[in-house]
């Protein structure tokens, strides 16, 4: 049986609180559970679904859209992501991580 853990998603002003499997990713789950969370390609390859974890750890092994840096600075794409503790993250990062990787859109 698989862990689960609470994850707290500040979008668009508002907390929205999940309990996500640590073998699912956490965009799926939110989804599911009603929360509108922007999204596009679902393989960690754009930056539609980024995010920045504030407290937590998570793992993503195909996150191809973020950069070793900006991941190194909890940068995430929801996507691939998937929870190894209790988490708070803050969603719609595209802009920051499209910007700071691939110049001013």
């Amino acid at each position: 049986m698989s862990q689960t853990y609470t994850v707290e998603l500040i979008h668009q002003g508002s907390t929205h609180t999940v309990e996500v499997a640590e073998d699912q990713p956490i965009l799926q789950t939110a989804i599911a559970a009603g929360i509108d969370l922007p999204n596009s390609c679902n393989s960690g390859v754009c930056t539609t679904c980024a995010a920045k974890v504030v407290e937590g750890q998570v793992k993503q092994v195909d996150c191809m859209g973020v950069s070793p840096e900006l991941q190194a600075e909890g940068y995430v794409l929801l996507c691939v992501s998937f929870p190894r503790s209790h988490l708070k993250i803050e969603t719609e990062k595209e802009d920051i991580v499209y910007d700071r990787q691939f110049g001013k859109s």
